[in-house]
C-alpha cells in the first residue's frame, strides 16, 4: 500500500476534515515542503521507488523529477537561497549505500510562471555528495557511484534532513549520527544524536524558527520511541515519550502558527496533537528544560 493524505485543522487545532491526496504509489515514506507550499512525498520502494508532488489545495498530482532512478527514497528539503540558482533540492534514501541527492532544474524551469514546472521540467542536473574525510570539505560529484561510495561509508541509511540559511542537516539511522554541511564554506562535521533517552535511531526532522531554535528528531528501532529536541547550543530532551507504543514516531509537523505540534506512531496509524500549558507556541521561549544528562 501507499499514498499520502491530508489532515485539515481549524484554528484552534481541531481536525475539520481528511482526504486521499495521492494513490497509486508504494510504501510512501517520509518527504518534504517546497517554498511553494506542496508536498514531495518519497516512496520506499527499491527500483520502483519515486518522489510525486501533491498539492493538497488544488488536488494536483505529479511524479518528479528530483531523483534520476528508483530507489529507497525517505526526505526532501529545498535551498531557495544559494547565489548561483534560483533553488536546488535534496533527497535522502534509506538504504546502506543510498547517495544524497542534489538536484538542480533547468533555469527554463523557474521562468513559465507556474511553480508546478520547477520540479518536472526536464533537463535538470543531478549531484551527488561525497563527503572528504582528510580535511572536512565535501564535493557534488555526478557520478552516482562516487555518491554511493560515500555513503557506504560514512552515513548510511540516511532519513531525515533540513535545510536552513545554507546549513544543511540529515541523519544516518545507522550510525545514529547527525551531519551538518556549511553549503556556503563547504565545509562538514558530524555529532552522535545518542544523548539520554535518544538512544535508538534518528529519523525525520522538523525545524521550528523564533525565539528558541530547535531541531526536532523523530525516532525509530526500538519499542519505545520518542520525540525528541536539539536546540541551537547542541543539548538535547525529548518532548514526546513513546512508552508502550512499539514502533517508530513519525509525521512530525507544525501548525502555521506554531501553537500546535502534529505526530504520528507509524504501527497504529494515530496522530496526535499537542500544544503548550502556558499558551505559547513551540517556537516561542523555552522554559524548564530538562535536558539529557551529558
Amino acid at each position: 500500500g501507499g499514498g499520502a493524505g491530508s489532515l485539515r485543522f481549524d484554528a484552534n487545532g481541531g481536525v475539520i476534515g481528511y482526504e486521499q491526496t495521492l494513490t497509486g504509489t508504494t510504501d510512501n515514506c517520509g518527504g518534504g515542503k517546497t517554498y511553494w507550499n506542496t508536498w514531495v512525498t518519497c516512496e520506499e520502494d527499491g527500483s520502483l521507488g519515486h518522489c510525486h508532488e501533491v498539492d493538497p489545495f488544488t488536488g494536483y498530482t505529479k511524479k518528479v523529477n528530483v531523483v534520476a532512478q528508483g530507489g529507497n527514497y525517505e526526505s526532501f528539503a529545498y535551498d531557495n537561497t544559494d547565489p548561483d540558482v534560483e533553488a536546488r533540492f535534496f533527497t535522502t534514501e534509506d538504504s546502506s549505500n543510498g547517495a544524497l541527492t542534489r538536484y538542480t532544474p533547468h533555469p527554463n524551469a523557474f521562468g513559465t510562471g507556474n511553480p508546478y514546472d520547477i520540479l518536472s521540467s526536464a533537463n535538470g542536473v543531478y549531484n551527488y555528495l561525497v563527503l572528504n574525510t582528510a580535511d572536512g570539505t565535501f564535493s557534488w560529484s555526478p557520478n552516482i557511484a562516487d555518491g554511493e561510495i560515500s555513503a557506504s561509508a560514512l552515513f548510511p541509511n540516511s532519513e531525515g534532513i533540513d535545510v536552513h540559511n545554507r546549513i544543511l542537516n540529515f541523519v544516518s539511522k545507522v550510525k545514529k549520527e547527525l551531519f551538518t554541511l556549511d553549503l556556503d564554506a563547504g565545509t562538514w562535521t558530524k555529532t552522535s544524536t545518542v544523548s539520554g533517552a535518544f538512544n535508538l535511531q534518528p529519523d525525520q526532522l522538523a525545524r521550528i524558527m523564533g525565539d528558541s531554535e530547535v531541531l526536532y528528531f523523530c525516532e525509530d528501532g526500538g519499542s519505545a520511541c520518542d520525540i525528541h529536541g536539539r536546540d541551537s547550543t547542541g543539548q538535547y530532551f525529548t518532548i514526546v515519550r513513546g512508552d508502550g507504543y512499539s514502533t517508530e514516531t513519525t509525521g512530525l509537523a507544525f501548525s502555521p502558527d506554531n501553537q500546535f505540534m502534529y505526530m504520528a506512531f507509524q504501527g497504529n496509524s494515530n496522530v496526535y496533537s499537542f500544544w503548550r500549558e502556558d499558551g505559547l507556541p513551540f517556537n516561542g521561549v523555552v522554559a524548564y528544560t530538562k535536558y539529557h544528562a551529558t
